[in-house]
């Protein structure tokens, strides 16, 4: 970047003095110094000229005496004068031919001076605008972040203040408590809910803080404080499986063994839902589990890695139907979203994808994100006309294979605006994306207000201003020659002409979302446990991990307990998609 810097400013020094004696030429103080110089060199040549007029003109006064006088006697003489003449004429025109001659080359090296220059000048001011471009183009490389790319704002560099995430308003209130405000505080238990009762009697060294004397009595009455506390213990619970005999026959017969309790000794399902919980929901790594669980348990309970690791596909196989039926449930929602991910398994990328909505979580490993990996997938095959599918510009959602209505998420769109103004400077790229932020707040505020749509008089005039300001943008983006904005500023604009409709159908539609945020914060868990665990072991991996994430988080959505739903699949009877969302319609 410096060495970038450095020869950026040589060639402007460079410009400098060459534009300084290109004006020189041309405000003419260049010509004038070489005009004196020939001037110089002229009135040598002049100076030869009169001596040589004055010797000619003293010759021919001689030749006039001595024609007069001796004309007879001396012609052989006047010829001799008159060759004399005729040399010293030819010579005088000689000298101002060689002046004119040399008065043209003068001009015609000033004028290949006047032209190399100018060349020269060309062709370093090209060179000056490509470092220019180059220069922006890095300046705007360090310039990125969450408000111009999808970058996450915990990667913000140190030197750049993070950018944190806000759509509230602005009240113009103080922070914090307002005056006036109830204060919450942790509501008591009921007596009879105390589960303990520890007593405070006066201790040693302790005196009246009136008078500093030690000697009390007491008086019978206590002051309540209660203290709400989680404890962890082992359990090593005992199941006696009662035996009869036959009275026919006599053979020995046991009660049922549940398939979990089938070993002389195992670990029980809330053992199995903790370690599920952390592996899947706060992304420990295989190896933390049992060194949390030996923590909680002061040692007592110590499960293997192995153990652990073998929880997570005997979780995810016991979801297979739970999956299926989900599948079902999702094809029939009106408005769904999608996205997916590139991860790491076996340190080859893969795809983790999301399909969902506010109340249902599918996810699906493959090994591959492309086509193929989405038609096996068999979801978005699937949808008819009438459903909504919300994305972040997947072109893989035009294909002539699906034919439900595709909705362009505008974060990433504003996000692109900003990126592409700051590394062109073009104003209109913020103004289009003022205009969808104020369109969107405006519609909130509406929504918020009970209205279901703007007026046709707002819609006219947002489609208005967006075309007018779309237009400007398509002749500044053609006339972008930068081999590093340019392209993508081009592409930009085309795309929000050619999918205007789909970037905007939440403006005559206010059931219809705005963005995909809903897919991009579903997926942020699985980069977090990138972080911790690098990557999976494969794909296969990965996708017990989709499987176990489909349950978890379509129970939370739900309002379903996650240990309570985790606990049930480690007993064999997870929750079925029919039972969630039957206890959804209820409440």
């Amino acid at each position: 970047m410096d060495r970038l810097f450095s020869g950026y400013t040589t060639l402007q020094y460079q410009n400098k003095a060459m534009r300084q004696e290109l004006e020189a030429f041309r405000n003419g103080e260049r010509y004038k110094k070489l005009q004196a110089d020939h001037h110089k060199v002229v009135a040598g040549y002049v100076k030869e000229i009169g001596r040589l007029k004055k010797e000619l003109a003293k010759a021919h006064a001689a030749t006039v005496t001595v024609r007069d006088i001796w004309f007879e006697e001396c012609d052989s003489d006047w010829k001799k004068y008159q060759a004399e003449l005729n040399r010293k004429d030819h010579k005088i025109q000689k000298l101002m031919d060689q002046h004119w001659e040399m008065l043209k080359a003068y001009d015609d090296r000033i004028a290949a001076i006047i032209k190399d220059h100018e060349g020269q000048l060309e062709e370093k001011d090209a060179v000056i605008h490509g470092l220019s471009a180059r220069l922006a183009h890095a300046e705007a490389l360090l310039g990125r972040d969450s408000t111009n790319t999808s970058t996450p704002t915990g990667q913000t560099p140190p030197w750049k203040d993070r950018h944190i995430p806000n759509s509230r308003r602005n009240t113009g209130k103080p922070k914090g408590g307002q005056r006036g405000h109830e204060r919450h505080v942790l509501e008591k238990p009921e007596p009879e809910e105390a589960d303990e009762e520890v007593d405070h009697p006066v201790g040693d060294g302790e005196a009246c803080p009136a008078c500093g004397c030690d000697d009390f009595f007491f008086t019978g009455g206590y002051e309540e404080k209660y203290e709400i506390d989680i404890e962890v213990k082992a359990i090593k619970r005992l199941h006696k499986f009662w035996l009869y005999q036959c009275r026919n026959c006599g053979q020995i017969v046991r009660t049922g063994t549940a398939p979990s309790l089938r070993a002389g000794c195992q670990y029980g399902a809330n053992l199995q839902a903790l370690s599920l919980s952390l592996m899947n929901t706060t992304n420990a790594a295989i190896n933390k589990v049992p060194l949390l669980i030996s923590g909680l348990t002061d040692g007592e309970v110590c499960p293997s890695e192995g153990y652990i690791a073998k929880l997570q596909p005997r979780a995810a196989k016991g979801l297979d139907q739970f999956r299926e039926d989900l599948f079902r449930f999702l094809i029939t929602r009106p408005i769904l979203y999608w996205d997916d991910t590139v991860v790491m398994a076996d340190k080859s990328r893969i795809c983790l994808r999301f399909y969902g909505d506010e109340t249902a979580a599918y996810y699906v490993a493959h090994d591959k994100k492309d086509m193929d990996s989405i038609l096996a997938d068999g979801i978005l095959e699937a949808l008819t006309e009438t459903t909504r599918v919300m994305h972040g510009h997947n072109s893989i959602n035009y294909s002539r294979k699906f034919v439900f209505m595709n909705l362009e998420c505008n974060a990433h769109l504003q996000r692109d605006l900003q990126k592409s103004a700051d590394e062109t400077g073009h104003k209109v790229l913020l103004e289009i994306k003022q205009l969808i932020s104020e369109t969107i707040k405006d519609r909130n505020d509406r929504i918020r207000s009970g209205d279901e749509s703007f007026g046709e008089a707002h819609i006219e005039n947002f489609n208005k201003k967006m075309t007018e300001l779309l237009e400007k943008a398509e002749r500044e983006a053609e006339a972008n020659d930068s081999v590093y904005s340019g392209p993508f500023e081009r592409a930009l604009i085309a795309r929000m002409i050619n999918y205007r409709e789909n970037f905007f159908a939440w403006v005559e539609d206010f059931t219809l979302p705005t963005t995909n945020n809903l897919s991009e914060r579903a997926l942020r868990g699985v980069k977090t446990k990138m972080k911790v665990s690098g990557q999976f072991a494969s794909a296969g991996t990965a996708d017990n991990y989709a499987a176990i994430r489909t349950y978890i988080e379509t129970c939370r959505r739900n309002g379903i307990n996650e240990m309570a739903a985790l606990t049930r699949l480690c007993n064999g009877n997870p929750y079925t998609v029919e039972e969630i969302f039957s206890q959804t319609s209820q409440q």
